[in-house]
């Protein structure tokens, strides 16, 4: 891999680098029209040097897309897992909830000290949060 580039970036310029040896060294002849090798060496140095830098550019650019794309995908995992633990409370909420409801309807039902003993709990532990009274 060429120093600084993407896999992408290095096959691009491994490829132009081919295509202007291969320009270079083919016989002019076989060319349409002939350039002078005077103006053709540094044209060809050119095109290489901008191909190296257009190389660059498209590396850098798709290494801060995939960072965009990284930073995206951890965002919406945090989100999803803040979702799910704010599930998992309500799911509690609701269970500790229809808990105290059950207890309440027992001691409506029948007054009973076994039934009154889970209610004392309950206050005992409600107390335990604050100043309920």
């Amino acid at each position: 891999m060429v120093a600084g580039l993407d896999h992408q970036g290095s096959i691009t310029d491994i490829a132009g680098l081919l295509i202007a040896l291969i320009t270079l060294f083919t016989s002019p002849s076989s060319a349409p029209y002939r350039i002078d090798q005077q103006i053709g060496i540094p044209l060809l140095l050119a095109s290489l040097a901008t191909l190296v830098v257009d190389a660059q550019l498209a590396t850098r650019r798709r290494s801060r897309e995939r960072l965009r794309a990284d930073r995206e995908r951890n965002r919406a995992d945090q989100e999803r897992d803040r979702a799910a633990e704010e599930r998992e409370r309500a799911l509690h909420r609701d269970q500790r909830q229809a808990r105290c409801t059950v207890v309440q309807f027992r001691y409506l039902l029948a007054p009973t000290p076994a039934n009154a003993r889970p209610i004392a709990d309950l206050i005992d532990l409600l107390e335990g949060y604050g100043d309920l009274a």
